[in-house]
């Protein structure tokens, strides 16, 4: 069922087409070179503004449908009773995050944004056009001149930042599972985590209180680089009208799954975070000792299982390769029948990503893949906000290539390792 919000948010969907189509007409029918290069910016904008409307529209529909089912499991009641938790609840909320020195972090969930209102100035490929071919207007010379140094590179200035920050999120299925952004001022960022509970027990009169005091930790972010390059032609830069979306565009993919491969299933190695799947403490579930396909259900329910023995909260997303995706959907029962998805698994969200290996080694198997299930609100993704871009020629002179270099500072840390679980050693059939 679409809810208000959901609503609300086609209606500005729509808006959003029907004005990046006059803009369109607009620029086919115009000759003033100086109104067209606003248009272009202006269609620009309207497009990443689109692309962050769909990603809140999923959301708002992938929360909709968990409420949904919530409901129909609560018999008798159409809504929660006085007293209870009904999951719209999110305790323990970002406003009470602390450093270490005490200061309030801003933390952000998957619909927020880090830029606190619509960006409207030069995207980040306008600005990598305006370094080949100079810039168009006073923004981009006004933008360009900010970071500018010698070797060609810039540093991108902090409204740009963020709102490509906010693109490459939209992008980021980490990110549409639940995963925190943690914005970090500096180089590194250390915040506070319980690592096991208080011992509490009940006692007789003049007994003495159960000892067990709960055990803290330190969560430590170091920001380690993220970086890319791409050739484009010069006469490209020059003559198309949405080279610039289109590097925004592929920038923030290229990233995004980057990132999602290094928070979910990266192992530390080159300087790279360590994700998910190998963070000491989380449960896992093996297919086999070489492994195994997809055969029912059953592995993914030992999975939710073992994060119920450890009281995590409701896995918020499943994500897995597409080849793994592919056949949970072809599963079928002895009649060749869909097979029944049992309840526990159909309401946890599915998400699929290239990112995720399909090469892991499962004893004799060479070709094994894993599904990541848990809390994904136990994942905090530390972000810089500088992103640094170079472009350089000289290396392609002969070709008339130039070849644009961006990079990004970020690091992964989980609040909760019991939250998550791996199920391991899933090959193809």
């Amino acid at each position: 069922m679409k809810t208000p919000a959901i609503i609300e948010l086609e209606s500005q969907r729509s808006d959003i087409v029907r004005d990046a189509r006059a803009k369109l007409d607009e620029i086919k029918n115009n000759t003033d070179p100086a109104r067209f290069d606003a248009l272009d910016r202006e269609h620009d904008a309207l497009m990443r503004s689109f692309d962050l409307i769909e990603h809140e529209i999923r959301q708002a529909e992938a929360e909709s449908a968990t409420g949904d089912q919530r409901d129909s499991r609560r018999p008798g009641s159409s809504g929660a009773a006085a007293g209870t938790d009904d999951g719209s609840h999110t305790y323990g909320t970002r406003n009470d995050w602390m450093d270490e020195r005490g200061q309030p972090v801003r933390v952000l969930s998957r619909g927020e944004r880090l830029s606190e209102r619509s960006y409207t100035g030069p995207t980040l490929g306008d600005l990598i056009r305006a370094k080949v071919t100079g810039p168009r207007n006073e923004d981009e010379k006004r933008a360009l001149s900010e970071g500018t140094d010698s070797a060609g590179g810039y540093t991108v200035p902090a409204p740009l930042s963020s709102d490509f920050i906010d693109l490459m999120r939209a992008k980021s299925v980490a990110m549409q599972a639940g995963a925190l952004t943690v914005p970090m001022t500096s180089e590194t960022l250390a915040i506070a985590r319980v690592a096991s509970d208080p011992t509490v027990a009940w006692r007789a009169e003049n007994a003495a209180v159960a000892e067990g005091d709960p055990t803290f930790d330190r969560v430590a972010f170091t920001a380690k680089t993220l970086a890319g390059y791409v050739k484009v032609s010069r006469e490209l830069m020059e003559d198309s009208i949405n080279v610039g979306r289109i590097l925004d565009d592929i920038f923030a993919r290229a990233m995004a799954q980057k990132l999602d491969y290094a928070a979910i299933f990266g192992d530390g190695s080159g300087n790279s975070p360590t994700g998910v799947a190998e963070t000491s403490g989380i449960n896992a579930v093996s297919m086999g000792t070489n492994g195994a396909a997809l055969a029912d259900y059953d592995k993914l329910i030992d999975a939710v299982y073992e994060l119920q023995v450890d009281n995590a909260d409701d896995p918020t997303a499943m994500i897995m390769h597409p080849r793994s995706n592919a056949a949970l959907a072809k599963l079928k029962d002895a009649n060749d029948n869909p097979l029944t998805v049992p309840d526990m698994i159909a309401r946890i969200p599915r998400l699929a990503t290239s990112a995720a290996p399909i090469d892991e080694t499962q004893g004799t198997a060479t070709n094994a893949s894993s599904i990541i299930l848990g809390d994904f609100r136990q994942l905090m993704i530390g972000m810089r906000h500088q992103i640094e871009v170079r472009v350089f020629d000289q290396p392609f002179a002969t070709t008339g290539q130039v070849a644009v270099l961006a990079w990004m500072r970020a690091d992964v840390q989980l609040a909760q390792p019991k939250a998550f679980c791996a199920l391991n050693g899933i090959i193809p059939a």
